[in-house]
């Protein structure tokens, strides 16, 4: 088909306008510079747009992120966060709950709270969730011999990017029988709290119940836990001297030496896999670590499920506690699991520093007899996998940790 030039449209437009009597509009041709500029506009909306989805859409590569979960009691659970990447890291205040083997999502009956949902690059912190008025935590944390993982995300679960993160609500209030494996057939595992804490520092008297007996279940987990906690700020008040509090930077243990060996037989490389960081303000057994404000950085090893070999619960072994260096004189005094002490009582605990932080590992306030420890964490825990090569696994990991800690920021290697 031929193509009407310029001339001949206005030729007819002029016939058009002469035998009707109406007029047609003119466009007029546009400046060479106005389409420039609109031209420059265009593209420069597309080069933000472009930069945008970049940050906001791009994923995260599975070595840039690490979450690590920890049920802390009353529908509270606290997820460390290790931002390795560089990228500005936000989650939005929603999440899925599912169960790992059905992928059967929980019923959530109200809104879920979250803080501290945005992390930026080489960074680390706490995401606290508080699932207390959406889901029934009495139905979570019944023992269902499976686990739940969280779903977050950071699009409304459409675009972007999502991550999963495993979490285990329930812990029996007795203890479990265990098979053969570890112990005689039928046998119970019973590591009463005595053996465990056993030549431990004493708990202040005020707060000597605390720490006596097993857990007494999730129901009075809240109540005690409130009630030690005020019973602290009570026994700070009236101390003699400044009281001084933990912190938490950016820092996490450095990776083992190459040739550190903590199970011969586990096929994956490097080791480290076998170890987990996470934040937490409680122990297993969810009793506080220090004041209600404080967390410390707890160094676990990985033990296997019985019935999911791949998946992994963590035991606990080494407790971390930060302090400013400035703060840190001789005389000042810091709570620490049911007791005052000065920090030059705390000198035998001090096992790294730099020129800002010093870091105290206080395991033996917690526990003293590493066996007895992993006994009863393995009675509360009856679906984890555990026999000879496995406690070796954890004694490797122990002694090696015990004997070389160092930090580094986050996100540097």
């Amino acid at each position: 088909m031929n193509t009407y030039r310029k001339e001949n449209l206005r030729n007819i437009q002029s016939i058009f306008e002469a035998r009707t009597g109406a007029t047609l509009p003119r466009s007029a041709a546009a400046h060479p510079a106005v389409r420039r500029t609109l031209l420059a506009a265009v593209l420069l909306f597309c080069l933000f747009a472009t930069a945008y989805a970049y940050r906001e859409f791009t994923s995260l590569a599975g070595d840039e992120l690490s979450l690590t979960a920890a049920y802390v009691g009353g529908g509270v659970v606290n997820i460390t966060v290790e931002n390795r990447s560089e990228k500005t890291l936000r989650f939005q205040p929603q999440l899925k709950l599912l169960r790992w083997s059905t992928g059967e999502e929980a019923k959530q009956t109200g809104d879920v709270l979250m803080s501290g949902t945005e992390y930026g690059p080489h960074s680390q912190g706490v995401l606290t969730i508080d699932l207390s008025g959406a889901y029934d935590m009495a139905l979570l944390e019944e023992p269902i011999g499976d686990w739940y993982y969280f779903v977050l995300t950071n699009r409304d679960f459409l675009f972007g990017q999502d991550w999963t993160c495993s979490v285990n609500f329930s812990r029996p209030t007795s203890a479990v029988p265990r098979p053969a494996e570890i112990s005689g057939e039928g046998e119970t595992l019973a590591a009463p709290t005595e053996a465990v804490r056993a030549g431990a520092p004493e708990p202040e008297e005020a707060l000597a119940w605390y720490f006596e007996g097993d857990e007494t279940g999730p129901e009075l987990r809240g109540e005690r836990n409130g009630e030690y906690a005020r019973q602290v700020r009570e026994l700070l008040s009236g101390s003699d001297g400044s009281v001084v509090f933990s912190v938490s930077p950016s820092l996490v243990p450095e990776d083992p030496v190459e040739d550190a060996v903590f199970d011969p037989g586990f096929a994956a490389e490097p080791q480290w896999v076998l170890t987990g960081v996470h934040v937490q303000p409680v122990d297993w057994d969810f009793r506080l670590l220090a004041t209600e404000g404080e967390s410390a950085q707890i160094l676990s090893v990985m033990l296997p499920l019985r019935d999911y070999p791949d998946a992994f619960r963590e035991l606990p072994l080494l407790y971390y506690f930060f302090y400013e260096k400035a703060a840190a004189t001789d005389e000042a005094r810091v709570f620490l699991y049911g007791r005052v002490l000065t920090f030059r009582e705390l000198e035998d605990f001090k096992v790294w520093e730099d020129e800002d932080y010093i870091c105290c590992e206080v395991h033996s306030l917690i526990y003293t007899d590493l066996e007895a420890h992993t006994e009863q964490w393995l009675n509360a825990n009856p679906d984890v996998l555990y026999n000879d090569a496995l406690r070796k696994r954890v004694q490797n990991v122990y002694d090696y940790y015990a004997e070389n800690i160092h930090f580094r920021p986050v996100g540097t290697d």
